[in-house]
């Protein structure tokens, strides 16, 4: 637009100096041909009316002027100059790379769309380049969209399947842990049938003590279940036995307890002790001790009370003892020591004599049953609490009934009077004596040993006098005791 401008502000500046040349012209010829009136008339008509197109022409091309300047955007009092550096200043300052020689509207318009063009151009490459790439970009997002679903089918497709197997692992863990639980309750119950085997075939080889002397020959011999067929042998044996004191009993016609007791006491009794627990190594003649070897000292305790006997014969009767012994100490795994509690000057003590109590066994706890009533001293009151003192002393246990684990029944016999009179006495209940009558029936049955309360006492080295006053016990020599109901069966 400044071009154009540029070149009609030039024409009038040309046309207004052609004015001015003519007008000076004009006057000359005026002054020059005056004379020559018509001509200068005629020429000054002809001046005049190219003065009034001048004039015209001058008005016009100032009205273009101002036109030019009202498009260009310049106030009316503005001069070419001004423009012209107003223009050249604002080509410098925004638009430096417009480098065409002239600085017209015309070369500015044709630069501005060339430009444009180039431009455009760009930005229809880019437009280009910019769709070609939202098309890639939109290829690659459907194919990541493709992926991402096929990812996705896929990881549903494993959770399914690790789900399947988590279902799988957890139905066999439990199928697992139900079989370990049944196999673990079979092993169980498996190695208690072993371990009640164990047991068992010890508390068969226990009974070796409680056969004949010929059978207790056959007996080491054979093992576990022929075993049993001997003991079977001697229960039957001992029941025939029993069913003909039965039978005498019956044909006697007993029926007063009083008299059952008298005709029991009076029949012999196979009193004899279950086979001997130790022997003397050294006898101390110093303190009066002696070294016993007892094979395991597994509960034994010191205040044990043990009769000492001549090992000639295995099976002595309980009363033939020589000497009693107590313990008084452990010094090992297999040995004893043991104080002198009683001996014979005319029988001395050897090594190599045998000790035996029932009171105490390597094989297990002793197992006492205590059926009748009580009486340790005359006052009249029953003494279990205290008998039961005694028994847990030397390490042993009183249990309610009699079970194949009881190693002995002591029978306290019925409640008397000081003058030996039986009678109801306070606390004694006729329960009490049902529970005598059963417990004795079922140790015979079982083969258990059933004493006296006396016998038993005296098994610990005690005696009723040393338990009736606040002396130290003591033992005296006793023969096999014999109280009523008190019998060793």
């Amino acid at each position: 637009m400044a071009a154009p401008r540029a070149t009609v502000v030039q024409s009038l500046s040309i046309a207004l100096i052609v004015f001015v040349i003519l007008t000076f012209v004009l006057v000359v010829m005026t002054y020059l041909f005056f004379r020559q009136k018509l001509d200068a008339e005629a020429a000054a008509g002809a001046a005049a009316a190219e003065m009034s197109k001048a004039k015209t022409d001058l008005q016009t091309a100032d009205a273009d002027k101002n036109k030019l300047k009202e498009i260009l955007g310049f106030a009316d009092d503005k001069t070419v100059a001004d423009i012209e550096t107003e223009v050249n200043e604002l080509f410098e300052k925004n638009h430096e790379d417009f480098n065409k020689d002239s600085k017209s509207y015309r070369s500015f318009s044709e630069w501005l769309l060339e430009s444009n063009d180039a431009k455009d151009k760009t930005i229809n490459a880019l437009t280009a380049k910019s769709a070609q790439f939202e098309k890639e970009k939109g290829d690659a997002q459907a194919a990541a969209t493709r992926q991402r679903d096929e990812l996705v089918a896929q990881a549903g497709a494993k959770e399914k399947e690790a789900s399947d197997l988590k279902k799988n692992f957890d139905s066999r863990w439990q199928e697992h842990e139900s079989r370990s639980k049944s196999l673990t309750e079979d092993q169980r119950k498996a190695l208690d049938r072993v371990e009640r085997l164990q047991l068992l075939e010890q508390e068969i080889a226990n009974g070796e003590s409680l056969l004949s002397l010929p059978r207790q020959a056959r007996f080491k011999t054979k093992p576990a279940e022929e075993r049993v067929a001997i003991l079977f042998e001697e229960l039957r044996d001992r029941e025939k036995l029993i069913a003909r004191q039965n039978a005498i009993l019956g044909d006697l016609r007993v029926a007063d307890r009083k008299l059952q007791d008298v005709v029991l006491a009076a029949t012999p009794a196979d009193d004899r002790i279950d086979g001997f627990d130790g022997r003397i190594l050294s006898v101390n003649e110093v303190d009066r001790t002696v070294l016993l070897d007892v094979g395991s000292t597994r509960g034994l305790r010191p205040g044990l009370v043990m009769r000492v006997y001549d090992p000639g014969d295995p099976r002595p009767q309980a009363g033939d003892f020589k000497a009693v012994v107590e313990v008084v100490a452990v010094e090992s795994g297999a040995l004893a020591r043991a104080r002198v509690r009683s001996d014979e000057v005319s029988d001395p003590m050897l090594p190599g004599d045998r000790v035996a109590t029932s009171l105490w066994s390597p094989d297990g706890t002793f197992e006492a049953v205590v059926v009748g009533f009580v009486q340790l001293d005359v006052d009249q009151k029953q003494d279990q609490d205290r008998l039961q003192d005694l028994i847990e002393r030397i390490g042993g246990r009183v249990e309610p009934a009699v079970s194949s684990s009881t190693t002995m029944v002591i029978d306290a016999g019925l409640p008397q009077s000081p003058g030996g009179v039986l009678e109801r006495a306070a606390g004694w209940r006729a329960a009490d004596e049902a529970r005598r009558d059963k417990q004795t029936k079922e140790a015979r049955r079982l083969g258990i040993r059933v004493v006296g309360i006396d016998a038993f006492l005296g098994m610990m080295g005690l005696d009723r006098s040393a338990l009736d006053s606040n002396r130290l016990p003591r033992l005296g020599r006793q023969q096999a005791p014999v109280v009523p109901g008190g019998v060793a069966y």
